[in-house]
């Protein structure tokens, strides 16, 4: 959760927090942080057995939903959720895709602390929401603009890793994101597709169980909560296939991640100091997979078409790839050199509050 350094540090400093969110997200939230914690259901919390076939790869489509779905009807649930927990409300922190939550805010005259959740700053265009923002603002009786930056804009990444189309606003703070101790590389290769696109993933987790089965290390693959790994079949020994892994623990420990692309896997792993092979397929992960070429802190494989030759190996060359790691170490070091937490929360204080 990319906010949770900003709600831990906004405790230390005396303030009293009220979280709202998806269950899942709640789950991993320390509870001792918040006075109040307000659930919505997750999309997907039941069992499934389809897996839909990939669909290809569209970035203009991914901007359009922007506004037309995190613009549009999510905002208005989001606005409904949040707006009868403002009555004494001093500040209000929430992600750059909630813009229910900064229109409940806003005509409250509530400060915002908008946080980035897009590592390349490339899928949430201003300019491409203004429109839907618009209907939102009438919709909930806001007469002025509303501004999808809020107060203060905080974004959890390096700067190197923003597209330099999409410049972040003049309101910005960086901020260091949370980071785990590195460890000693066990040699073990990790894979996820996420929460999302799991189940939209057609035929890839085949593949890449197909791959690891080569390999004479340790494989872990998260298949998410809602399959079950035994439609997979029997794996050999080494070769772990599992619903849910703890990352934060597996993940400093590894060698190699193979996932999905999005912002918090990207970073995470990158955190944790670990080269990574991406196979995008929608929402933020394009983009992400663009910045990890352009970085090259790891490799992009094409989701639909990638073999499990062509991915055993990517997996062999980052294993033995001292470049991309070295190029991965700096960055890692350069994105905990940024102001933390407390410092961001100091500047908040002084600033709005």
């Amino acid at each position: 959760m990319p906010q949770l350094p900003l709600h831990r540090s906004l405790f230390q400093a005396g303030h009293r927090l009220t979280l709202v969110g998806r269950e899942s997200t709640a789950r991993h939230a320390p509870s001792e942080l918040y006075r109040q914690v307000k659930t919505v259901p997750d999309r997907r919390s039941h069992m499934t057995g389809t897996i839909t076939p990939l669909q290809p790869i569209d970035e203009e489509a991914e901007v359009r939903v922007v506004g037309d779905h995190f613009a549009g009807g999510a905002a208005r649930q989001s606005n409904a959720a949040i707006d009868e927990l403002l009555g004494d409300a001093d500040l209000v922190v929430c992600d750059e895709l909630d813009f229910g939550a900064m229109a409940a805010a806003q005509k409250r005259a509530i400060p915002t602390i908008v946080v980035s959740v897009i590592a390349s700053g490339a899928l949430v265009r201003p300019e491409r929401v203004a429109s839907a923002l618009a209907k939102l603002a009438e919709s909930v009786g806001l007469a002025q603009a509303i501004r999808p930056h809020g107060e203060i804009f905080v974004v959890p990444f390096h700067p190197l890793m923003r597209d330099p189309t999409f410049p972040t606003p003049p309101n910005v703070l960086w901020m260091q994101p949370d980071s785990p101790p590195l460890a000693e590389s066990d040699g073990t290769v990790l894979a996820t597709l996420g929460t999302e696109f799991n189940t939209e993933s057609g035929t890839l987790f085949p593949r890449i169980l197909d791959a690891l089965s080569e390999l004479d290390s340790p494989a872990r693959v998260a298949v998410g909560r809602d399959l079950d790994p035994r439609r997979f079949g029997p794996q050999p020994d080494h070769v772990r296939v599992e619903q849910y892994i703890h990352f934060d623990d597996a993940l400093p420990r590894a060698s190699v991640v193979l996932h999905h692309g999005g912002s918090g896997m990207l970073v995470q792993s990158l955190l944790a100091g670990v080269p990574q092979i991406i196979f995008p397929m929608g929402a933020d992960q394009p983009f992400n997979a663009s910045m990890t070429k352009r970085l090259g802190i790891g490799l992009v494989l094409d989701a639909a078409t990638a073999t499990p030759t062509a991915i055993l190996e990517a997996v062999r060359r980052l294993r033995t790839d001292a470049a991309t790691r070295d190029r991965v170490s700096h960055l890692r070091r350069s994105m905990l050199d940024l102001p933390n937490s407390e410092e961001v929360v100091a500047q908040i204080q002084r600033t709005i509050v």
